[in-house]
């Protein structure tokens, strides 16, 4: 579990042996991250880390422009 300056959890983590957030692991939990970490990662897309293609960066771009739009008005 990972806890916050007032004592909150804000990470609960259950069936990873390794935290995917912290080190070398690259962003991949439990045997993924462990053997990533160790240099020899399983051959299959899966067990590499996540490289966003420029269409989900796009799509992510499009989601934080959406806060600047009016808000419906609800009549």
């Amino acid at each position: 579990m990972t806890f916050n300056e007032q004592g909150q959890v804000t990470l609960f983590n259950v069936g990873n042996v390794i935290d995917r957030t912290v080190g070398n692991t690259g962003g991949l939990g439990g045997a993924f991250g462990f053997f990533y970490a160790v240099g020899q990662p399983l051959p299959f897309p899966e067990c590499q880390p996540f490289d966003p293609s420029p269409q989900f960066k796009l799509l992510g771009v499009l989601q934080g422009l959406l806060k600047y739009l009016p808000s419906p008005s609800k009549e």
